[in-house]
């Protein structure tokens, strides 16, 4: 238990407190430190009082979620209460901190070091605990809890937090400005950036429910970008170590955030024990069926690279020990011993066959019923990878585009035809919708007007059917397009989100991007990504849809309007939706003003570049 000084921790009253995983509101006053201790039973942790400062908000109606984690206290025997520190009452909030600058600084001291090890292959391989825990939504808390039962749906479909969610991505190593040769960059726990630099705080205050980072395991000399993985079972160096993630991914659970890691699990880097052993020992290496080699001539081999390039060898997956590698990874990182996470997202999946994808949803589900597995799927039929057995969803490249090339030719048939599309093929499917990704051009340089037109897209995005995902830095109007100097570093640069704030621009998108991901997250049929979406009414400027839940009637309409021009639409929502005469809606992001279905439709008027959405029910 924890006790201290304020109200909310007990007062310093042994009969108070709150318990490890607690979540707590402190509300107004003016001191903005809190003194508490550790207590186990009657014994309290032998140190000076612990100090909580908090940070400032200057708004009175926003608030600052806090994930606190304490080194483990060292205990006493059991004695009197500690020192009560300043009597006086809590007094409330401390100014706003203005954010360092977030480029990552060695921490003094020592720290933590994870031995060393080379993976070999295990006598007995790694098997998950009996009575593995899972993380499931607790309804009306933001915050998980622990079920026993996962939480997925009977027909296996995927499990309802992962349907529920709105997914935030970050490429990791380029994040944290170490992308690259490892060679070039120091070694240190640059991944506790996400909780020390208040990234964690910033997804929940946004409105994110999972968190998505990119490529994390030890990489190979060469490349370093994340995709050329030496070793599955180490976090990279440059990023800290297996205790570093857990300790991200613990504050994230605490804050109420799955998170998901990127498996690079079609081919290898050159650095990876079985593909060095190859290289050098040619025929004669027990691990010569675990890629596509061929022998070199003096000795050795050459390893088939995944679409030609040289430092990502191509794994076998028909070979079984090929098979058990990539198995155990994945049960590793969901386990308490790896890091706990809470699924996948697996890189280029649709290179791998679906047979493959089926063993290794067993093996994950095994160790986590829960679990989410995310294919990236680039092309091809998504029912070949996504469904009962397989996957539990895919990155929807298919649709992505219509989101803004739509914008940018003031052309809704487009988007409308894309949509319908892809219901049709692939409407028993949840799907992970996107506007930019750590390959693609950032949506703030793709829209010829992302100053009028960045609100339409992410709100198509974020009120859609579907799972959405938002790249770190495009709720706050960050540039970067492929094709420069940078090259793709262009859309994987660090992000300073104080300075970036500072910019006009930047406070508008990450206020519709909030806004936007509140009010999915507040009604049902938006926040269930397998809500019908019934197409209402479109045009080149114009586009309405509604989503209606499958089980309790509750109904969300959402209008849009691309003209630099106010338009009328007549929505027919009793013809669509059963809406009767009479039926009310209301508007949440306008006071909850309420309009009412009349002669079978509603009349909505819309807002040059702009939308509305009306909701019906909870």
């Amino acid at each position: 238990d924890v006790h201290g000084g304020h109200p909310s921790l007990g007062g310093w009253n042994a009969d108070g407190g709150v318990k490890n995983g607690d979540i707590i509101t402190i509300e107004g006053g003016g001191s903005n430190t809190i003194e508490y201790k550790w207590v186990d039973g009657d014994a309290w942790e032998v140190r000076a009082n612990r100090v909580l400062t908090l940070p400032g908000v200057a708004d009175p109606e926003s608030s600052v979620a806090l994930a606190v984690r304490d080194r483990s206290p060292v205990w006493s025997t059991p004695s009197a209460p500690p020192t009560r520190g300043n009597k006086g009452e809590f007094k409330g909030w401390a100014p706003a901190p203005t954010q360092e600058n977030s480029s990552y600084q060695s921490p003094e001291g020592p720290r933590w070091e994870e031995p060393e090890r080379a993976y070999q292959e295990p006598a007995a391989r790694y098997e998950p605990p009996q009575q593995q825990q899972t993380f499931v939504s607790a309804p009306g808390n933001s915050a998980p809890f622990r079920d026993q039962n996962g939480g997925r749906y009977a027909d296996g479909k995927p499990p309802r937090w992962f349907t529920d969610s709105i997914v935030y991505a970050i490429q990791t190593l380029g994040f944290c400005g170490c992308e690259g040769p490892p060679g070039q960059f120091t070694e240190g726990e640059r991944l506790n950036m996400l909780v020390t630099d208040g990234w964690l705080d910033h997804v929940a205050r946004l409105g994110a429910t999972v968190l998505y980072l990119g490529p994390l395991m030890k990489t190979s000399a060469d490349l370093g970008h994340g995709y050329d993985t030496a070793d599955y079972f180490q976090v990279d160096p440059r990023l800290g170590s297996v205790a570093t993630l857990r300790r991200v991914v613990d504050a994230a659970h605490a804050l109420g955030i799955r998170v998901i890691l990127d498996g690079v699990f079609n081919h290898t880097g050159l650095d990876h024990f079985a593909a060095q052993d190859v290289m050098r020992n040619g025929r004669n290496s027990q691990y010569w069926d675990w890629f596509y080699a061929k022998e070199d001539g003096n000795g050795g081999a050459t390893l088939k690279g995944w679409e030609g390039h040289h430092g990502l060898p191509e794994l076998n997956h028909d070979n079984d020990k090929v098979k058990q590698h990539l198995l155990d990874c994945g049960r590793f990182w969901l386990s308490n011993e790896g890091a706990d996470i809470d699924g996948w997202r697996l890189d280029v999946a649709h290179e791998v066959s679906p047979a493959f994808w089926s063993e290794f949803a067993a093996a994950c589900k095994e160790t986590k019923s829960d679990c989410a597995l995310l294919g990236e799927l680039m092309h091809g039929d998504y029912n070949t990878h996504v469904g009962p057995g397989l996957l539990d969803s895919g990155t929807n490249y298919q649709l992505s585009k219509a989101f803004w090339s739509s914008l940018n030719d003031h052309n809704y048939w487009e988007l409308q035809h894309s949509l319908q599309r892809d219901d049709d093929m692939y409407g028993n499917l949840t799907m992970l919708n996107f506007l930019g990704n750590h390959d693609q051009c950032r949506i703030h340089s793709r829209l010829t007007n992302a100053e009028a037109h960045y609100k339409l897209a992410a709100c198509v995005l974020l009120l859609s059917k579907g799972v959405p995902c938002v790249y770190y830095g495009d709720e706050v109007a960050e540039m970067g397009a492929p094709g420069g100097a940078d090259g793709d570093l262009a859309m994987r640069r660090p992000l300073d989100l104080g300075n970036a704030l500072q910019r006009p621009e930047a406070v508008a998108a990450v206020k519709t991007t909030a806004e936007l991901m509140w009010l999915r997250r507040g009604h049902s049929a938006l926040r269930d990504g397998d809500s019908a979406q019934v197409p209402l009414a479109h045009s080149n400027g114009q586009l309405s849809f509604a989503r209606v839940h499958g089980s309790n009637g509750a109904v969300a309409v959402v209008a849009m309007n691309n003209e630099s021009s106010p338009a009328r639409v007549r929505l027919p929502v009793a013809q669509k939706c059963g809406a009767k005469d009479g039926t009310v809606f209301v508007e949440p992001l306008h006071g909850n003003e309420e309009i009412r279905v009349s002669g079978g439709e509603l009349v909505v008027e819309l807002p040059p570049n702009g939308f509305r959405v009306l909701t019906h029910g909870q």
